[in-house]
């Protein structure tokens, strides 16, 4: 009997934040590696590029899409062709950066897994809402429960 296998493709990730020593970083590594979900791509792990390409190579990452800041990894993916480029980015940055870089990449059509806090006020939050529906990207914020 010949089954049909449903092909299924993993989601091209982009992180930002996460460097080296970063805890947060560790775990959302394993997380998005769970259910084989993701696969990561690139990203702007350390504001230095040297440490960020440092990193992409210790955890076996090509190099060629670890980006400077923000501004050029959208204009690179962007110019990628649709099936290459991110789908999705994660922000793993410091609490005041995830409503200037989540709002950043929304209004450019990635979608977008935030650390929390989604951001530092209710204005932004409802910034972030407008954008992600104007848009029609996903918005998500991880939350960890345990026990």
């Amino acid at each position: 009997m010949i089954t049909k296998k449903k092909l299924t493709f993993k989601k091209k990730l982009g992180i930002l934040g996460d460097g080296g020593d970063s805890l947060i970083g560790i775990l959302h590594g394993v997380a998005s590696a769970m259910f084989d979900q993701f696969e990561l791509v690139g990203g702007l792990f350390n504001p230095e590029l040297s440490e960020s390409i440092s990193f992409a190579k210790e955890i076996g990452l090509r190099t060629d899409r670890i980006y400077k800041n923000l501004d050029s990894l959208i204009k690179k993916e962007i110019a990628l062709p649709e099936e290459k480029r991110m789908q999705v980015v994660s922000v793993l940055t410091l609490n005041f950066l995830h409503f200037p870089m989540a709002k950043q990449l929304l209004e450019n059509g990635f979608n977008v897994i935030c650390e929390k806090p989604l951001t530092t006020t209710y204005k932004e939050t409802k910034i972030l809402e407008k954008i992600t529906k104007k848009s029609q990207t996903v918005f998500s914020v991880t939350y960890t429960y345990t026990g």
